[in-house]
């Protein structure tokens, strides 16, 4: 592996015609041998990762017609999240480990790039086994990505494949260091990717079947368009619930985040209530096997780290908040006017993150520093961790389960069948 990251850089250098400095910014190769020592766990994320999109590229290839533009739009959305966090100031809160390979400054491992099609695109094919009506099924594919999640998020932050600003206001409040807000992110920006992509092509196309294409150019402009705007109407969906509740009256994010997947598990509750007749049709394991292959082993390998990883062990090398003085706040602008506090630097003195400390350097980092090492903590109690992240997979399970298997066949892509009227 080593000598294809050499073969990689060379190659980069030699075809590409900008200076090494430049150049790794854009793109930065790192040893896997080193992450396997310091940090084993996040290699096998990020290999995790890479086969979870491929079973999604598979499927999409295989079934063709929109399935593929939705692999695309998934894609086109990750880039547009990803590159709005890190460098909008209000929004640029959290920094991930380094990974094989790094993008735009050493703030994007490439599999985080593939989070989307893997939790997203996943989210929709199992929805759409469900046959729900149209206005229902942008929040099933939210709750779906939710379930998707929550393991990850949870061992995520526990082992160190990235961290969160020690008091931004917006990521305060934490379930076992993840912040709620995270919750309500994955299930409102899900949502407003469906609500679009099934919703836009009405606007510019000619009326197919759900998921037959209806021409390349006007699928790639559904496309370009979801990617671009999922993000900005997930944002509008903080404002009814999230912003008025936690800014304005101080309620704590966990009730926020529980009032929204109660509205979402309403309105998909009272879809389902009257469904279509090919919504309770016997679905054979055919029609989406890479999707349940990704499933069965998202979840496997969540109760594999759960059980088996030692989060004490775990060495991060890479950016995290920058270290400095105490007490110097920024603002945060919130969507009502209110500014808000968060501080600057992170303070060795005052900061509280529980899920790392610096037992394992022989120095701490100086002030202004934002590349340094963290050690990763024990569990506080391992086999609480161990109920928690195994029930929620098996939860997970028992949703996919029902949604891939237990419901009606994948829509076509193909062929013009006439379909069930929708309301």
């Amino acid at each position: 592996m080593e000598d294809y990251l050499k073969t990689a850089q060379k190659f980069l250098r030699q075809y590409v015609s900008l200076p090494d400095k430049d150049l790794e910014w854009w793109v930065k190769l790192r040893s896997p041998q080193q992450i396997l020592k310091s940090h084993a766990t996040f290699l096998y994320c990020e290999i995790s990762f890479y086969i979870l999109a491929f079973l999604t590229f598979v499927h999409a290839m295989q079934n063709g017609g929109r399935y593929k533009w939705l692999w695309i739009a998934t894609i086109l959305h990750g880039l547009t999240v990803e590159c709005v966090s890190y460098f909008v100031p209000d929004i640029d809160n959290f920094w991930h480990a380094q990974s094989m390979i790094m993008l735009l400054g050493q703030r994007l491992p490439l599999h985080i790039i593939f989070v989307y099609p893997a939790f997203i695109y996943t989210a929709c094919v199992a929805v759409s086994h469900m046959n729900l009506r149209w206005w229902a099924e942008p929040f099933a594919v939210g709750l779906s990505v939710v379930l998707f999640d929550i393991p990850f998020d949870i061992m995520g932050i526990k082992l160190l494949w990235w961290t969160w600003h020690d008091d931004d206001p917006n990521i305060f409040d934490r379930h076992y260091w993840v912040p709620w807000t995270s919750y309500y992110f994955h299930a409102t920006f899900a949502s407003s990717f469906t609500f679009i992509f099934m919703g836009v092509r009405a606007l510019f196309c000619t009326h197919v079947p759900k998921f037959q294409s209806a021409g390349f150019f006007c699928e790639l402009v559904c496309a370009i368009i979801t990617g671009l705007f999922s993000m900005p109407l997930g944002v509008i969906q903080f404002i009814p619930v999230y912003h008025p509740l936690h800014d304005s009256l101080g309620i704590h994010s966990e009730v926020c985040v529980l009032m929204l997947i109660t509205v979402y598990a309403m309105i998909v509750w009272s879809a389902d209530r009257y469904p279509f007749e090919t919504a309770r049709a016997y679905n054979a394991i055919g029609s989406s096997l890479e999707i349940v292959l990704g499933v069965v082993m998202h979840y496997g390998f969540y109760v594999y780290l759960v059980m088996f990883s030692k989060p004490e062990k775990t060495r991060s090398l890479g950016f995290h908040q920058p270290v400095g003085p105490c007490g110097k706040n920024v603002p945060v602008q919130t969507p009502f006017g209110q500014v808000l506090n968060k501080t600057k630097y992170l303070c060795m003195d005052t900061f509280f993150e529980d899920y790392f400390d610096f037992k394992c350097v022989k120095k701490l980092p100086e002030s202004g520093k934002e590349w340094y090492t963290i050690c990763g903590t024990p569990f506080p109690n391992h086999m609480e961790y161990i109920v928690v992240v195994s029930s929620f997979c098996v939860v997970g399970l028992y949703w996919y389960w029902q949604l891939l298997l237990r419901s009606g066949p994948l829509p076509k892509s193909r062929s013009a069948r006439k379909h069930p009227k929708a309301e």
